[in-house]
């Protein structure tokens, strides 16, 4: 048995002196608390998946030709976990245009975010949309012609996801403009470039979209003449479609305001169980399907109570393999308040308890802490980090997304784990640790007495046993310094300590020195046995 018992410094006065004569009364002893994990229990899964990023920059930006951004980002876990990437979307600051459509003129903020000399918006539309635009209304027989299919930009896209060792996991966040219900871009926001009335919009006809993308998804993962299929192993449909945004309500031609968004996704749905029970192909029978990034507490709660409710004329339930939601909030106990918010709804199912659970992307609240150079230098993003996974895993999260990988302009800084030279930020130290956790091969396990690795409100603990039996322990204390007993099997102390607590010094590496350990403030403190 593994053991861990927490002590406060006790300030002792000199033998028989009185305690007023220590300058102030003595502090009683603190209860010590006990942590016990039985190294020989089962443990339950722990995902590498949990490591993966959002990042839709990847392939605009060259990510895998930036020097040391693909060696930082196997530093930090990235091999073999997730990279949630975009089937056809620009984010905000990528391919910014000079000018609005009314001609309002717009910043941009690098070189490298600006669109080609010359660009209009039907140029960048086309240039990554996955179906062809001829002008005319698409019909069935336009979805069984290969010509039609665009699939340059996103294979680019998962190309580059390959190259890192991570695993594409594909939002189909944009209506191409040829299956949109406006074909006439009007763009309004300069940020934003896909907010532009075609991008995201409804489509015309729910059944032929869902068929043309489930041609898509053949295509992108068995592949075609001669061009070999992806590894692509997730299917989202859509992104935040509360938000306009995402999902411009004035196209809606039902009364509710997302009820053609519903419509589409489960026809969307449909098709894809569809095309996984006609194919052949191991990759696409092995896909898994789901939806919709939903950005709104409340919203995913609400979205799987409703899709239990229904019934397919084939007799069965919505085919879901997974839910996707969104979280930034400074407060990392708020993300995971999100997260066992709608790990309860789904276990309150009849259909969809044990699907997958997706965070696909987090972080700290863009509002409060953007561009904020003092809080991307400090131990916050990395005690967030390390918080929202610890916790996150324990409550059943099966897959997380952190939004981003690197700082390619200057306002998101407090959201990437490296920054714009492709250097270590304290965000990264935590998953340098937390890989060490999560190897692949790893299963978590549980302290008795504790539930999902919640010691104190401030001091939270991620176990795991990994193929060898290497047992390790990370953790996350956003509080003042604590002391552990930690103890394996009679007595036996870890074998080695890492630390991190000061961003100027990074991760310090020590032998074990006994069963205490030393816990500082603000730290977070990884312990190998």
């Amino acid at each position: 048995m593994i053991r861990f018992a927490t002590a406060g410094l006790v300030l002792l006065c000199a033998l028989f002196s009185l305690a007023s004569s220590c300058g102030q009364p003595m502090r009683p002893r603190p209860v010590a608390m006990t942590v016990t994990v039985d190294p020989t229990q089962p443990g339950t899964p722990l995902p590498r998946a949990l490591l993966g990023h959002y990042d839709l920059s990847g392939e605009l930006l060259a990510y895998d030709q930036v020097p040391g951004l693909p060696a930082a980002m196997s530093q930090a876990g990235f091999g073999g976990s997730d990279w949630r990437v975009g089937m056809g979307r620009w984010e905000a600051a990528t391919r910014l245009l000079p000018a609005l459509s009314d001609g309002t003129p717009c910043g941009i903020f690098t070189p490298a975010a600006a669109a080609p000399p010359g660009a209009t918006d039907l140029d960048l539309i086309s240039s990554r949309d996955w179906f062809r635009d001829d002008g005319n209304p698409v019909s069935f027989s336009d979805t069984l012609d290969g010509a039609r299919y665009s699939l340059d930009y996103v294979r680019a896209v998962a190309d580059v996801a390959s190259s890192f060792g991570a695993t594409p996991f594909l939002s189909v966040d944009s209506m191409p403009r040829a299956l949109a219900a406006n074909r006439t871009p009007w763009r309004d926001d300069c940020l934003w470039s896909f907010k532009n009335q075609v991008d995201n919009v409804r489509p015309e006809n729910d059944l032929i979209f869902g068929v043309a993308l489930a041609g898509a998804v053949e295509r992108l993962v068995a592949g075609e003449s001669g061009e070999p299929g992806r590894p692509i192993s997730h299917v989202e449909i859509w992104n935040e479609p509360e938000l306009p945004f995402f999902w411009d309500p004035a196209f809606e031609d039902l009364p509710g305001p997302m009820d053609r968004f519903f419509n589409m996704s489960i026809m969307a749905l449909v098709q894809l169980d569809a095309l996984r029970n006609r194919s052949a192909d191991p990759n696409v029978r092995a896909l898994s399907i789901g939806m919709a990034g939903f950005a709104t507490p409340g919203v995913p709660e609400l979205a799987i109570t409703s899709f239990d409710g229904i019934t397919l004329p084939t007799g069965g339930p919505l085919p879901l393999d997974f839910l996707s939601f969104h979280a930034y909030d400074d407060d990392p106990l708020v993300i995971v308040d999100r997260i066992e918010s709608v790990a309860a709804a789904t276990a309150a199912t009849a259909n969809y308890a044990d699907i997958e659970l997706v965070l696909g992307e987090w972080g700290p609240d863009l509002g409060t802490s953007g561009g904020d150079p003092a809080y991307a230098a400090s131990m916050d993003p990395a005690l967030h980090v390390a918080t929202v996974l610890t916790l996150g895993a324990g409550a059943g999260l099966d897959r997380a997304h952190h939004a981003i990988l690197f700082d390619f302009y200057p306002g998101i800084i407090q959201l990437g784990i490296l920054d714009g030279a492709a250097q270590p930020k304290p965000a990264h130290r935590a998953y340098e640790l937390l890989a060490q956790v999560i190897t692949g091969d790893s299963v978590r396990l549980e302290a008795t007495g504790f539930a999902n690795g919640r010691l104190l409100p401030e001091l939270s603990m991620i176990s795991s046993r990994d193929a060898n039996g290497t047992v390790r322990m990370l953790f996350t204390n956003r509080g003042a310094a604590k002391l552990i007993d930690a103890h394996l099997g009679d007595g036996i102390g870890p074998s080695e300590l890492r630390r991190f607590f000061d961003p100027a010094s990074g991760i310090t590496t020590s032998p074990g020195n006994g069963p205490r350990l030393s816990i500082p403030a603000h730290s977070l403190v990884l312990a190998t046995f």
